[in-house]
């Protein structure tokens, strides 16, 4: 009876729900614009780093700013991996805790 026994090993990996707010001024916005429009194109062409999720992208033009919604290994990763990209604009990244979401039934 044990022979037929299988075995499955799972390897949890825990990933960090990060937010990064892009603010730019006038002189940074064409810059900015086309490092987003970067950005989707490698989310979309499945060419972010491996273990990169781009949940979602908010860009408010009149506000000169943009939210980034990440699932990544971890803020450090994201920190690290940022840091290459030639961002000359303020760039804040946050990991909040939900403390309410409401869902519909």
């Amino acid at each position: 009876m044990m022979e037929n026994l299988i075995f499955y090993r799972f390897d949890i990996i825990s990933m960090a729900k990060v937010y990064v707010i892009h603010e730019w001024d006038d002189t940074q916005k064409d810059q900015a614009l086309k490092f987003f429009n970067g950005l989707v194109d490698m989310a979309k062409g499945k060419k972010l780093p491996k273990g990169f999720k781009l949940e979602k992208l908010n860009v408010d033009e009149a506000n000169k700013t943009a939210v980034c919604e990440w699932e990544v290994p971890s803020m450090q990763d994201l920190a690290n991996v940022a840091s290459q990209m030639g961002i000359t604009w303020k760039v804040k990244m946050i990991s909040p805790v939900t403390k309410y979401e409401h869902k519909l039934l």
